[in-house]
């Protein structure tokens, strides 16, 4: 299981939905997603370290600070699925909502 940050207002409803929808001036409507939109955050498990709660915290506050979005940040666990087309972030199965900061 891998972690994903997504800013929304909406975490909940996001989980139980399972998809984005993505629009582009190029497209003539939005696309549905196979997932959820957000960005990779590894949590370095995958190396035996389990990140603290102040780590992840300072991390996620860092991201915060480098991205303009509105609505909260929501760590999920899920499954990468794919790259997103719009060269921003990755699509991803969202399978719980670990924290919302």
């Amino acid at each position: 299981m891998s972690y994903f940050l997504r800013f929304t207002n909406t975490a909940s409803e996001d989980l139980e939905r399972g998809t984005s929808l993505l629009e582009l001036p190029s497209l003539s409507e939005a696309k549905i997603l196979p997932g959820l939109c957000g960005y990779s955050f590894a949590s370095y498990e995958e190396f035996n370290y389990i990140m603290t709660d102040s780590e992840i915290e300072s991390k996620v506050t860092m991201f915060k600070n480098n991205v303009f979005y509105t609505g909260v940040a929501v760590l999920f666990e899920g499954e990468y699925l794919d790259n997103n087309v719009n060269g921003e972030g990755v699509i991803f199965k969202a399978e719980s909502i670990k924290r919302i900061f």
